[in-house]
């Protein structure tokens, strides 16, 4: 993590303060935001909506003051009212969970992949599934030197060097188009840049394809945004702005996640799960950038009129219509692939089981629940048990999944390994290669893996039921 910036590396802004989580209750206004700053009087919502009136946002973007006026009901968040699900002090910043994934073409016999069996090819229609998840986001690792040395000196892939020590799991996060003004990798605004369209779709299945190729399952992690999506913003992607109505940007949405998911299988990199959306506690295609939004995404300027917040009924309504559009591309492109949706208040079991509510009620229909579990934004792992024992109760027909942690690996996956019903799939380490105020790299100088962070994982295989490699 950059000490001139304050965001995650590469670029994910969290608050160093437990507290500024939001709490959500049946009602749709709750917490109150803290360390908040008020919107440019200019920055209006698309389709002309203003912002609510009296609304701030959160330091990290997030709408406290309500829905956007003219695409809210009158039922809308009252004004100064923080927006359900909304995430104040910036959130938890847009990090992807690893999660799913699919034994690349090398399984397709039926054989395991670090204990786990699968029901077919990788790149045919069915998932590769494991006894246990035991999954890594490396979305980063393929903007650097692809060779990394293993424990044993040997110098390999990163998803060589994860499968020696069980990992059988690969998550890849997926931008619309990162170097779009204000994109991921874009150098506009007096942004660094990258030099590749880190992100975008040829590079996530080029990388998806090498995960395959080495025998592990793939969760694609869709942001719907030209950069960072997380609790603190959800900005709409720059060519789906012109969209007049919520049906219009969900055909968009529709047609994008479409158009990767068959190029993904007609390359190899068929994902065996994907997420809808990243850390979408506050919604889901929801901002709209102003003059205060930095290269990250943070600080958005507005609240789009059509977009997906959840501050009002209404507003809920629209993103429901959204988070549909996309489940419904996956299950048209291929049924078998696993849907999951991400959110993040894990410390906060009234504020999840609202969300879930909402949703289902909604007639959203999704097969995992994945949460956020870092001890610096949500609390010890007894919290983390706590919501996901209660989740799994209400909801029976729910999987679950740890979608982004770090530290306490060990408890991480004994809690989804203990699961009731064997409904917790398994984890997603963010990101092994990176370390920040969220938990520390499992690598040292020179992409060198660090021993007693792999041991840990060594002693826990038998414990979770995976072959030792």
């Amino acid at each position: 993590m950059s000490t001139s910036t304050p965001r995650w590396l590469p670029g994910r802004r969290r608050s160093s303060v437990a507290t500024h989580h939001f709490s959500c209750t049946a009602a749709f206004v709750m917490a109150a935001a803290m360390g908040c700053g008020t919107p440019g009087a200019g920055d209006a919502p698309a389709s002309g909506g203003a912002a609510a009136s009296g609304g701030t946002f959160g330091s990290g973007g997030s709408a406290v003051g309500g829905a956007a006026s003219g695409g809210a009901s009158s039922g809308g968040a009252a004004s100064g009212g923080a927006g359900s699900g909304g995430a104040a002090g910036g959130g938890t910043g847009g990090q992807d969970a690893a999660s799913g994934g699919a034994a690349s073409g090398g399984a397709a016999s039926g054989g395991a992949a670090s204990g786990g069996a699968t029901s077919g090819g990788a790149s045919g229609g069915s998932n590769f599934e494991p006894v246990f998840i035991l999954g890594a986001d490396v979305s980063t690792a393929q903007e650097h030197d692809p060779d990394y040395i293993d424990t044993d000196g040997q110098t390999k892939s990163i998803f060589d060097l994860l499968k020696n020590h069980g990992f059988n799991y690969i998550r890849l996060r997926t931008f619309v188009d990162p170097m779009a003004a204000g994109g991921y990798a874009s150098s506009a605004n007096g942004c660094s840049g990258l030099s590749e369209s880190y992100g975008d779709k040829d590079h996530v299945i080029a990388y998806g394809k090498q995960a395959k190729d080495a025998g592990m399952g793939l969760l694609l992690d869709f942001h719907y945004s030209d950069v960072w999506a997380d609790p603190g913003n959800q900005i709409i992607p720059a060519s789906w702005r012109s969209a007049s109505t919520t049906q219009e940007l969900a055909g968009l949405l529709a047609a994008y996640t479409k158009d990767v998911l068959e190029d993904a299988i007609a390359a190899g990199a068929r994902p065996d799960m994907v997420q809808i959306g990243n850390e979408i506690t506050p919604g889901m295609v929801a901002h709209l950038p102003g003059s205060s939004t930095d290269c990250w995404g943070n600080s958005p300027g507005s609240v789009s009129a059509i977009g997906g917040i959840n501050s009002s009924e209404d507003a809920w309504d629209r993103l429901a219509i959204l988070l549909k559009a996309g489940i419904d591309a996956v299950r048209e492109v291929d049924p078998t692939i696993k849907i999951m949706l991400h959110i993040e208040n894990t410390d906060d079991l009234d504020g999840v089981e609202w969300w879930v509510g909402s949703a289902v009620s909604r007639g959203v229909d999704f097969d995992v629940l994945g949460l956020s579990c870092y001890t610096e934004f949500q609390g010890p792992p007894s919290t983390w048990q706590d919501t996901f024992e209660a989740m799994a109760a209400a909801y029976p027909e729910l999987e679950f999944a740890i979608a982004e942690y770090n530290p306490e690996r060990t408890q991480a996956n004994m809690i989804m390994k203990n699961l009731a019903g064997g409904r917790g799939l398994g984890t997603f380490f963010w990101e092994p290669t990176r370390g920040g105020e969220w938990g520390e790299s499992m690598f040292g100088a020179n992409q060198t893996a660090l021993p007693e962070a792999f041991a840990e994982y060594d002693d826990l295989l038998d414990d979770l039921g995976l072959a030792a490699p």
